[in-house]
């Protein structure tokens, strides 16, 4: 499922059925595609110019806007997920220790009341990736 530049998932790193079933979550319940856009999986580049990426506040990622202040732009880009699964930690500042903690993360922060089997499904679609 990778594209040129990401790794591809290791051989039996994720349920392949249950990644199926994540892929409906992360379109449809979990509306992760407001966001998570194109063959990349990010919005960074869907503006009006293309050339001036798109950001968001720390409202509205439901981070610490310490952490976002000390960047240039006091803002957060939407991390790009292809080849996401390999990394240890989430989020900008690393304070997501797993895949789980971030979907549990942004259930929470946008009230998306999603069930326990579909944040298990989602988890594996994301490590799909």
């Amino acid at each position: 499922m990778g594209i040129r530049g990401a790794p591809e998932p290791a051989a039996g790193s994720f349920d392949r059925e249950a990644a199926r079933r994540g892929r409906r979550v992360f379109r449809n319940e979990a509306r992760c595609t407001a966001c998570h856009t194109g063959p990349n999986l990010t919005d960074v580049l869907s503006g009006p110019d293309p050339r001036v990426p798109v950001l968001h506040t720390a409202a509205e990622v439901g981070t610490d806007p310490q952490y976002a202040m000390r960047s240039a732009t006091g803002a957060y880009r939407t991390t790009p997920l292809r080849g996401l699964a390999p990394h240890t930690l989430y989020f900008h500042d690393g304070s997501a220790r797993d895949l789980m903690a971030v979907v549990n993360h942004y259930d929470q922060l946008f009230g998306l009341h999603l069930t326990t089997a579909q944040k298990s499904d989602l988890v594996e679609f994301l490590k799909s990736l």
